[in-house]
């Protein structure tokens, strides 16, 4: 690797494709630090790659689905979740779409001020209440998951369908394996 001073970006040569990205030269970075300590440099290239991945999938999502729209991303998860499973208790919200409390209860009121989702009271716990999609709140969340899973095709079509499987089976073991998830 050359040589450089502190703060001058290097750039790097990527067979066939000019230059390397800053970020994938700073992943390369990271794995060699972690390799110079006698640790596996895979391990921090897939952490670093996943994170980045998913924000990079986020980021489009929210530019060009939840914004456009009026969504917030965490008003569009909670309207996923009830559309796909159904009126929940708010409590089972934040399990679902594995949120924290405090940002369920401010995208709950928000979606349910503009009338994608009533929220009515249980009867067998006065602190709960039951979360459910309007009708209108369906035909939102109807709509923008069509364009969302547009976005989505545009990331994995440049993968095989054999290829998809793969990464999605090792996905699946990676989260079930660590916390039952």
């Amino acid at each position: 690797m050359p040589e450089e001073s502190v703060g001058e970006a290097v750039p790097e040569e990527v067979a066939g494709n000019g230059l390397r990205p800053p970020f994938h030269s700073l992943v390369a970075r990271v794995a060699d630090k972690a390799a110079e300590g006698g640790e596996d440099d895979v391990v921090p290239r897939l952490s670093m790659m996943m994170r980045k991945l998913s924000q990079l999938m986020s980021d489009d999502a929210t530019q060009r689905v939840y914004r456009p729209r009026g969504w917030s991303h965490a008003g569009y998860r909670i309207c996923v979740s009830l559309w796909v499973m159904g009126p929940m208790p708010s409590h089972q919200v934040t399990a679902m779409t594995n949120m924290g409390r405090a940002t369920v209860s401010a995208a709950l009121k928000r979606i349910c001020d503009i009338g994608l989702v009533t929220k009515e009271p249980l009867e067998q716990d006065g602190r709960s209440v039951m979360v459910r999609l309007t009708p209108l709140g369906e035909q939102a969340i109807r709509e923008s998951y069509a364009a969302h899973l547009a976005i989505e095709h545009e990331w994995f079509d440049m993968l095989t369908d054999v290829e998809k499987l793969v990464l999605l089976m090792l996905l699946e073991k990676l989260m079930t394996g660590r916390n039952g998830y």
